[in-house]
């Protein structure tokens, strides 16, 4: 049998064996060749939670292993360290259940726990392959979502390259045909002919902040070293209502805020955050004089924060989509790219937090979102 250490190279069918008792390792080692199923020992902890991190295809462990100072706590730390698509199936065999606390108590610890089995010693072969073959079945069906999950990303990410090249590629001759227009717009002409060159202009316009929105939307993604720091949400919010004051003053709107904590994020992500919140608050509701309150409050070591308006409301239809790329709710036309809420939730995914939305027609909608406590 061969044995490893730290970092072994191990491959998707092999199967690591931890046990303190030689004779033990032997019987199980038999069992499983007879079966054709390759095995490797591990002398420790720590060489389990290494295979783990390789990736193994199953981990048997016999209780003297559990019994020893911290191994307990190392195995529970390792099966936590695995990626969202791994739950490596692990067999505890106990001899009279001894150690049947320990293992209850490190169910309970460990986030990854639905594939963890607990057997009895003296093994009855026949149960044991059946549970093994069925372990490394489970197992195989998780490399298989880690591989799809690994193409998901790939071709996201091919696409997201390519939409952001076209985005910048499409500007230049935008704006040589922004400003063809806005010449002509100075010229004397005839009304019919005006018209067709303002409608030109303000399609123009509008494509080219479509443009740069889905620019920006792209970048949030790409952002690996973005800089979070505690965080002032009352300055964050004062500055998201400077910069949209001419739509505030144009609108009458009115926008209160209660005193907001201090938060652990990127500032100018925030602040973007808010002023599209505040925005869309303001430019969906133009039937009335908008109110918008923004408020907060503490829930364990996150704030909550809403962004409550007195607007048209969203149907509930509406709501599953309206966090979607273009994606528009109601039939109301109005100013935006339709990329602004996917936007927002971006930048909420960055800080670790949930973006949603809870409205009724005619009776307004909450935005809330959700912000990790400023770090000490």
């Amino acid at each position: 049998m061969d044995k490893f250490v730290d970092t072994p190279t191990l491959s998707a069918d092999t199967i690591v064996i931890a046990t303190q008792l030689h004779h033990n390792a032997a019987a199980i080692r038999q069992v499983l060749r007879t079966q054709g199923l390759a095995s490797m020992d591990a002398d420790s902890i720590a060489t389990v939670t290494a295979a783990i991190q390789a990736e193994a295809a199953l981990i048997i462990i016999t209780e003297e292993v559990l019994s020893l100072d911290n191994n307990f706590e190392q195995l529970v730390d390792g099966l936590n360290a695995q990626p969202d698509w791994s739950d490596i199936p692990v067999i505890l065999l106990l001899k009279n259940c001894r150690q049947f606390p320990v293992c209850m108590t490190m169910l309970h610890a460990a986030r990854h726990r639905r594939s963890i089995t607990l057997l009895e010693m003296p093994l009855k072969r026949r149960e044991f392959t059946s549970i093994v073959r069925t372990c490394l079945n489970n197992r195989q069906r998780q490399f298989e979502l880690r591989d799809t999950l690994q193409r998901l990303n790939d071709s996201n990410r091919a696409l997201e390259s390519f939409g952001h090249t076209v985005a910048h590629e499409l500007r230049n001759p935008l704006h040589v045909v922004t400003g063809s227009l806005s010449l002509l717009e100075q010229r004397p002409l005839e009304t019919h002919n005006q018209k067709l060159v303002q409608m030109g202009l303000r399609t123009s316009r509008k494509m080219d902040e479509t443009l740069t929105t889905l620019l920006e939307y792209g970048k949030l993604k790409s952002r690996r070293n973005l800089a979070f720091e505690p965080t002032d949400m009352n300055e964050v919010v004062e500055r998201a209502i400077q910069g949209l004051q001419n739509i505030v003053t144009e609108s009458g709107a009115l926008v209160d805020c209660t005193i907001l904590p201090v938060v652990q994020g990127n500032a100018q992500l925030l602040e973007n955050l808010v002023a599209n919140l505040i925005k869309n608050a303001i430019v969906h509701n133009p039937d009335a004089v908008t109110v918008v309150v923004v408020s907060s409050e503490r829930r364990g070591d996150r704030y909550r924060f809403e962004i409550i308006d007195n607007g048209p409301g969203v149907a509930r239809k509406d709501q599953e989509i309206i966090f979607q790329l273009f994606a528009r709710g109601g039939q109301r036309k109005t100013h935006g790219t339709g990329i602004g809420l996917a936007l927002c939730q971006r930048i909420v995914e960055q800080h670790g937090g949930t973006l949603g939305i809870e409205s009724e027609i005619d009776h307004g909608s909450t935005f809330y979102f959700d912000l990790p406590m400023a770090e000490r």
